[in-house]
């Protein structure tokens, strides 16, 4: 079986190193920039790690990088990031961050009275009994909750934080959703912990699993520019080489740019629910220090400007040199603008108000900058996780395709989401091969 996959991200490398782990398969990643690893890209600069993607992996003892680990044979290791020095900072104040049940008593985030309240909110996600779950949008369980605007406020916040949207928009996303992903983290043991060595630890050895097999290549540099079937056969073409051969294509691309390459095909009526889908889409600061300028605290979400601050070097010691530190700052957006010049101020407001954050709890740091960063848009995921928008299926009936990525149905969020559905895909089709073979 030639299989073609189309992306180089984490999805299809994930896909293609199960694939190519079968000896008779052979295949082509077709990837168009220069390097593999999408949007989970690392890159060094002046001894600094800088990854267009947080590394960050939440639950990892329930994460499907425990599946690969073991059926690709994969070695890494992480680090959880300490629970005790993430901060939340409201009206100027900071205060332990409710994340665990040590916490909540801590914080002041909350009254007595709430933190009980809060608990037992908890408790019922825990037990999977939270009404959250038949709720339509997290804004709609909220309307109908008794809960005071504090413990309102603080779901908000929660969301924000784990989908990487704005206020607006955690209001959106499914009571469901929230309520499976909040019942899987709050059983976890590690909820939050960084890959030790960014996600190039991961994408390098998927790349040598996938090299292994000489009959599998990968081109970088290298998009498809269309795709045709014949006599049950697809055929590819890019702008190096004409009329490629294969069995079985899969996209592991954004969705957005799926639907865009079948737009002219007549498959592209089973792809119309998805093409509106929008992205998530994040300011991202990253700023390496030549030394270490605070670090009484790991993470600072501030709840008034709707964006944090991550010491990812405290969790994380790879990223940095010996003695640096290396900070990234997130900001949370909005996406609803009238023009360009709206979304222009707007977007310069939000990197000033993100280096005010700095002023104020990394004092000095202007005077010790090695390495700066500034990702005005930069895309976390390729489907905004709310309702109205709609998560692509591994396979749609009538398509021969199969589909994987962050915004693809799959096992948790974000890069979970793209190595379980590309996983799931790889299965789907070695299981497929199998039967092929028994009745030939």
């Amino acid at each position: 079986m030639k299989i073609a996959i189309i992306g180089g991200g984490l999805a299809g490398l994930t896909a293609a190193a199960y694939l190519s782990s079968e000896s008779d398969t052979e295949g082509t990643v077709f990837e168009r920039s220069p390097q593999l690893g999408g949007r989970a890209f690392t890159y060094e600069k002046s001894g600094f790690t800088l990854n267009y993607g947080a590394h960050a992996v939440y639950g990892i003892d329930r994460h499907t990088l425990l599946h690969m680990e073991q059926e690709l044979n994969l070695k890494f290791q992480s680090k959880q990031v300490d629970k005790r020095k993430v901060m939340y900072a409201k009206h100027g104040q900071l205060t332990p961050a409710p994340l665990d049940f040590v916490n909540i008593v801590k914080t002041d985030v909350l009254t007595a009275t709430e933190k009980m309240k809060f608990v037992g909110e908890i408790a019922k996600i825990i037990g999977n009994i939270h009404q959250l779950k038949h709720h339509q949008t997290l804004g709609d369980y909220l309307d109908h909750s008794h809960a005071s605007a504090d413990i309102k406020e603080l779901w908000a916040h929660l969301v924000c934080s784990n989908f990487f949207i704005a206020p607006e928009d955690a209001r959106k996303v499914s009571g469901a959703v929230i309520a499976d992903y909040y019942h899987n983290l709050f059983l976890s043991q590690k909820p939050v912990n960084y890959i030790l060595g960014s996600w190039a630890t991961i994408t390098d050895q998927l790349i040598e699993k996938i090299n292994e097999n000489e009959h599998w290549e990968i081109a970088l540099k290298e998009p498809v520019e269309s795709i045709t079937m014949e006599d049950g056969k697809f055929i590819l073409n890019t702008k190096a080489r004409q009329q490629l051969v294969y069995d079985q294509v899969i996209f592991a691309m954004p969705v957005q740019q799926a639907v865009k390459m079948l737009e002219s095909t007549p498959w592209m009526t089973s792809l119309e629910p998805y093409k509106e889908s929008t992205s998530t889409e994040v300011l991202v600061y990253d700023i390496g220090f030549s030394k270490v300028v605070a670090r009484p605290f790991h993470y600072i979400s501030d709840m008034d400007n709707k964006m944090f601050i991550s010491d990812v070097s405290a969790t994380d010691y790879t990223v940095a040199p010996v003695h640096g530190q290396l900070l990234q700052g997130i900001a949370y957006l909005n996406d609803d603008f009238s023009d360009e010049e709206q979304k222009k101020q707007y977007l310069e407001q939000k990197t000033q108000r993100m280096e005010a954050l700095f002023d104020t709890y990394y004092p000095g740091w202007r005077d010790h900058v090695e390495v700066k960063r500034v990702s005005k848009k930069a895309m976390v995921s390729s489907v905004k996780n709310i309702h109205g928008n709609k998560l692509l299926p591994t396979h749609l009936q009538g398509v021969p395709f199969y589909f994987c990525g962050d915004g693809c149905v799959g096992k948790g969020e974000l890069a979970e989401r793209a190595f379980s559905s590309a996983r799931t895909v790889a299965q789907s089709i070695l299981a497929k091969k199998v039967n092929v073979k028994a009745h030939s």
